[in-house]
């Protein structure tokens, strides 16, 4: 079968009636030229050129492949330019999932600093606390902590930041039912759950033994993050709960952190792309704003991060899952 580059080869030393000045023209030596010709010749059964040692003419199959030829390329090209412009296109529509309380907190404003840069881009934002799959929902872009994510080989992770949880509880809890010293002892407490936590109804740990699972039998469970701080708040009980929605609770001493000598699982903000949005131009510029709001992430700017849990330096981006 004929490749784009015989035919293109073809179609130029036609219109420039020589191999050399076709070569010079492609970028390429006259003998490449030579051979393109000869492939396209031999895989179509025809001879399209007659050559002399003074001139080139076209035989009869010649002049009836070159003025198809020229009419193939035309339209190839004019493909090429509508593919490049919509790729290259800013303005547009791009549909975005996120969570709940990632999402009023600092989705929306970091897209309204968008818009002031990008005014033709629109914004449509589904928030949801749900697991999500981004292709089966008609999303351009899906922010979400990496381990709620359904896996999919097509799609493509660009990580955001490291995402804190700590256990927390009001002072008049604790003071109440005692301030647990060893994740075993939260059996004994009311616990407050978040519903799609990837481990169900079981907490786990990092010590200084190695891993810890802990059973809790929730008081309380709810996929919404701001509904289970609202109950921490109110004395219900202990909440494993991210530092951008608890930490200005920490730093203003109405919640408290519990076994801190502790680690639990690491979680990453990231920025999920479908296959077609990996090549949109306006959300490979959104998805590199979001980069640089969330990193630094905005809640350990504000402060709202201080006596939460110890940092953990060893914390490393997860790997990009992409397609292919």
């Amino acid at each position: 079968m004929a490749s784009l580059d015989q035919i293109r080869t073809f179609v130029t030393v036609v219109k420039q009636n020589s191999f050399a000045r076709a070569g010079r023209v492609l970028g390429v030596t006259p003998s490449v030229v030579s051979k393109r010709i000869a492939e396209l010749e031999h895989d179509l059964g025809v001879q399209l050129l007659l050559r002399t040692t003074r001139k080139l003419t076209l035989s009869d199959h010649g002049a009836r492949y070159f003025h198809r030829a020229v009419e193939l390329l035309q339209r190839f090209d004019e493909l090429e330019r509508d593919i490049a412009r919509h790729r290259d296109e800013t303005a547009g529509l791009v549909r975005i999932g996120a969570p709940t309380s990632i999402g009023v907190n600092y989705i929306g404003p970091a897209l309204i600093e968008f818009r002031a840069r990008h005014p033709d881009v629109r914004f449509d934002l589904v928030l949801h606390d749900r697991t999500v799959d981004p292709v089966e929902e008609g999303l351009d872009l899906l922010i979400a902590e990496q381990t709620y994510v359904i896996p999919n080989g097509d799609l493509t992770e660009e990580p955001l930041c490291p995402i804190e949880r700590v256990i927390c509880a009001s002072p008049a809890y604790l003071a109440r039912r005692g301030t647990p010293q060893h994740p075993r002892d939260l059996v004994r407490h009311d616990c407050l759950h978040y519903s799609f936590l990837p481990s169900a109804q079981v907490w786990l740990f990092t010590g200084p033994t190695g891993e810890i699972s802990v059973p809790v039998s929730p008081v309380f469970s709810t996929s919404n993050g701001q509904i289970m701080r609202q109950i921490a708040l109110k004395d219900g009980g202990l909440a494993m709960l991210p530092t951008h929605v608890v930490g200005e609770d920490i730093r203003a001493g109405r919640l408290a952190v519990v076994l801190t000598g502790y680690e639990l699982p690491q979680f990453w903000l990231v920025a999920i792309l479908p296959p077609l949005s990996r090549i949109s131009r306006r959300v490979q510029l959104l998805v590199e704003h979001l980069r640089a709001v969330f990193s630094p992430p905005p809640w350990l700017r504000s402060g709202a991060q201080a006596q939460a849990a110890p940092a953990r330096p060893d914390r490393k981006a997860p790997k990009r899952r992409a397609s292919g």
